[in-house]
């Protein structure tokens, strides 16, 4: 199942699959950023990814929405959404983990443009052909890792407790650096730890209906087309027919910061391009950025960048020169 799935990826525009003696990549390389998801089979039918992200959509082939491998998600930084095929959106921040026996639709969304993750890929029928007396001799019943986590071949998410997390970072340190033998024995170790630990409740709050993630998209979109704008929240959730506190907690679901965290980052964002790119007075760079007051816009920027805004634009000109 993972040789279709690499090379059914190896087919979309802008990736491209990468195969070396012990491990496969696929390379994402678009305009709009740029990614890299290097795989390691562990036992024939199990397979690691490690996943690094700077870009807000990777691109999913269709011929692997109908593939339905038993996956762990585990999110390392940023923030990850993912369209399942009953239409709900689930939304993974830091040091989330998901088990699912549903596939992402489409594509792969990253509503901060940034993900470094683990994605773990169970082809159950050859696992257990194959490695089915390693599985016992460790105590492991795979098919009751499914029915614990995906009855009804549903998802759940949940923040990791410190004993996963601990056994998700040993794995992780091994991204750069790989040891065949330490990361089989962390997922096997893994995959213990999840069959033998108390299942808690899983988190409602990490899933989305579509209208509710549109509104929350939309939402951004009014909130940063013209930075200069201060438009009220109230205006936008009575524009949408919502109630102000649904629209802010739909916003916070899929982007993981309160609006007006969200919208001064990318105040702060637009202004240091500005500095970097042009010559333009920073008072003007004030005003487009929504300052009027550009001792304010100066406060907030050093707060963001450690530097003040003339600093900054010196020392990108030095670094250019």
């Amino acid at each position: 199942m993972i040789y279709s799935i690499l090379e059914n990826s190896n087919s979309v525009s802008g990736v491209t699959l990468k195969n070396s003696p012990n491990s496969s990549e696929l390379l994402l390389d678009q305009a709009n950023g740029k990614g890299r998801m290097t795989f390691h089979t562990l036992f024939p039918g199990l397979t690691l990814a490690f996943i690094f992200v700077n870009a807000p959509v990777w691109p999913e082939s269709e011929a692997n929405s109908e593939l339905r491998p038993l996956l762990i998600n585990y999110c390392i930084s940023g923030r990850s959404e993912l369209l399942l095929d009953d239409g709900s959106y689930i939304y993974l921040k830091e040091n989330d983990f998901c088990i699912s026996g549903q596939t992402a639709q489409k594509e792969y969304i990253f509503p901060t443009r940034q993900y470094q993750g683990i994605k773990i890929y169970f082809d159950l029928s050859l696992l257990l052909q194959s490695c089915g007396e390693l599985m016992k001799s460790f105590s492991i019943d795979l098919m009751r890792l499914e029915e614990n986590y995906c009855a009804n071949h549903k998802t759940y998410i949940n923040e990791a407790d410190s004993e996963l997390e601990n056994i998700f970072q040993k794995l992780w340190r091994l991204s750069e650096r790989p040891s065949a033998f330490h990361l089989q024995i962390y997922t096997l170790e893994l995959i213990h730890r999840l069959l033998n630990m108390e299942i808690r409740p899983p988190k409602t709050c990490g899933f989305y209906t579509e209208t509710q993630v549109e509104l929350a998209k939309r939402t951004a979109k009014i909130l940063s087309d013209d930075l200069r704008q201060h438009i009220p929240v109230r205006q936008i959730a009575e524009r949408f027919s919502v109630s102000e506190t649904s629209l802010k907690n739909y916003f916070r679901g899929v982007y993981g910061q309160n609006i007006s965290t969200w919208l001064r980052e990318i105040r702060m964002n637009e202004a240091a391009r500005l500095l970097s790119a042009t010559k333009r007075p920073i008072a003007e760079i004030s005003e487009q950025v929504g300052y009027s007051n550009q001792g304010k816009f100066a406060a907030v920027f050093k707060k963001q960048y450690g530097l003040s805004p003339l600093e900054y634009r010196r020392l990108r000109n030095l670094e250019k020169n």
